[in-house]
């Protein structure tokens, strides 16, 4: 961002051109850097702060077009906004632009107040509609929002999802919020909301449906009444859906065990189509599972959001179903095993095969475990092995970005040791699970002012709290260097172990102290 103020016209216009050109690349930015980097080629181009915001403008943006600012964007041409819904609707759009096209589709020159739309109007906005706000849709006439036209809303709005931009285009918090604007205008229109809904019998939907829609855009007692045979048909569908509610999963597993039989009797078919389902079994329920195929453990380990009694109970109902051990444990299962290996005790990791975890490390490296400290510290240890990836100072970046989130687990004496080479290869998640406390002793602001965008980006806000003033300057000119804000590498006041460099210079300071100690 900062090179690109010294871009000259003809540079930033080449800039735009290839961004045009392959988009895709541009939408792997963060929204922050996207928003200055269009700033900044905007400004070079002439007259485009003057008003309108012309079809010519737009064209020549391309995928940026949506990320101008507020003030240029509002003022979007009115007839090439009505005449181009069908190209606007394939394009990326922050939370803050698909208010403004909110309020575009409601002025009179466009489609006017809501409370006068038709069926052409809905067909012509599709997935728009969900822009809007949600006292505004509740004016939508209730005769238009059959369930067929809800199942098309929601189908293009799939589609797009799918695709190339939408697929890179939103991050979680703005899909969910997109999501429970689907969900009100399903559950609004088709009467689950009114006071006396809870008395009608429910709508149920097919199994055809929920696909088309979505399991946690319905109501609980819908998905609980579905036919046996449709409810069997969309189990996985359900188990997959990462929106649906903890309410909704465990008036589904009440369905499920009546279906099935106790927990102990589910067969590896059922269990594999679970999903986030399961997460309602108690840690008891969990111990009776029949873990022994690795689809039903790869199903279980695909699952996140586990407690920490539940991921003891099912590491070890897979080592009791499985009759191994733990150092009898190979890389398949390891990659099956996947967040149930935070189940494991520190005893335990220990005892696996260095060789066959390095095997699956690339795969493990890629989820958000939740392993304590001491778990992280004892798996990462096993990569130090000749066999694996060897000693920690000889690791390169290559190493970082393979372990990938296991990095979080290097001991404070070797994360303070890491030079720029290695710290490159640091992800991001790995960043982000590091505890505050260990991130502010182990991390200098030398080696913070190393980090990439992606990685300061990545830090929580408990992990900044922890940060001493220098560090969060550091820091601050990562996340910001257009600021041109003085990185200060010296910290009169505090010197610690974490901000020396030279492994030897480490040693040498480690037996200075012991010797004024002692």
């Amino acid at each position: 961002m900062s090179t690109n103020k010294i871009f000259s016209a003809e540079m930033m216009d080449t800039l735009r051109k290839m961004i045009v050109a392959t988009p895709q690349y541009f939408l792997m930015l963060s929204r922050r850097k996207q928003e200055l980097l269009v700033d900044k080629i905007v400004q070079r181009m002439k007259g485009m702060y003057t008003v309108p915001f012309t079809e010519e403008e737009f064209h020549s943006l391309g995928i940026m077009a949506p990320f101008v600012v507020d003030e240029v964007f509002i003022q979007v041409d009115r007839s090439f906004f009505t005449q181009n819904l069908d190209y606007l609707k394939t394009l990326c759009y922050s939370s803050g632009k698909t208010e403004l096209v909110a309020r575009i589709l409601q002025e009179p020159a466009v489609f006017g107040p809501v409370k006068n739309w038709n069926q052409a109007t809905l067909s012509v906005v599709g997935r728009f509609l969900f822009f809007l706000p949600i006292n505004i849709l509740q004016e939508i006439p209730l005769p238009l929002m059959t369930m067929g036209r809800i199942e098309k809303l929601f189908m293009s709005h799939r589609q797009w999802e799918d695709g190339d931009v939408g697929i890179l285009c939103s991050d979680m918090n703005e899909r969910k919020a997109l999501f429970e604007k689907q969900q009100f205008v399903l559950q609004f229109f088709l009467g689950f909301l009114k006071i006396n809904s809870l008395s009608l019998t429910p709508i149920v939907p097919t199994c055809e449906t929920l696909h088309t829609t979505s399991p946690a855009a319905w109501t609980s007692s819908s998905l609980s009444s579905m036919s046996s045979t449709a409810f069997s048909n969309c189990l996985e569908l359900m188990g997959h859906d990462s929106f649906l509610a903890s309410f909704q999963r465990s008036e589904v597993l009440k369905r499920v065990k009546k279906m099935y039989g106790p927990v102990s009797s589910f067969s590896p078919s059922v269990i594999a189509q679970l999903g986030e389902i399961a997460t309602e079994l108690s840690p008891e329920e969990l111990s009776a599972l029949r873990l022994e195929e690795q689809s039903s453990i790869a199903s279980m380990g695909a699952v996140s959001t586990w407690n920490t009694r539940q991921l003891t109970a099912l590491f070890t109902t897979v080592l009791n179903s499985t009759k191994l051990t733990p150092s009898r444990l190979d890389s398949n299962m390891f990659v099956a095993l996947g967040h149930i290996l935070c189940g494991a005790k520190t005893t335990e990791i220990n005892t696996f095969n260095n060789v066959e975890f390095g095997k699956a490390v690339l795969w493990l490296g890629q989820l958000r475990l939740s392993c304590s400290e001491e778990q992280m510290l004892a798996l990462v240890q096993l990569l130090t092995h000749s066999l694996a990836f060897g000693p920690m100072s000889s690791w390169t970046a290559d190493v970082f970005i393979e372990i990938g989130v296991l990095a979080a687990g290097l001991p404070d004496i070797a994360m303070s040791a890491l030079v720029k080479e290695q710290i490159e290869g640091i992800t991001p998640m790995a960043i982000s699970i590091i505890p505050p406390e260990k991130f502010a002793v182990a991390f200098s602001q030398s080696q913070i002012s190393m980090f990439s965008y992606e990685q300061a980006v990545a830090l929580t806000p408990q992990q900044v709290s922890a940060l001493r003033s220098l560090q969060r300057t550091a820091l601050a000119m990562v996340l910001a260097p257009w600021d041109g804000r003085p990185v200060i590498t010296k910290d009169p006041t505090v010197r610690s172990l974490g901000q020396i460099h030279n492994p030897l210079c480490l040693i040498l300071g480690l037996l200075m102290l012991l010797i004024v100690l002692f």
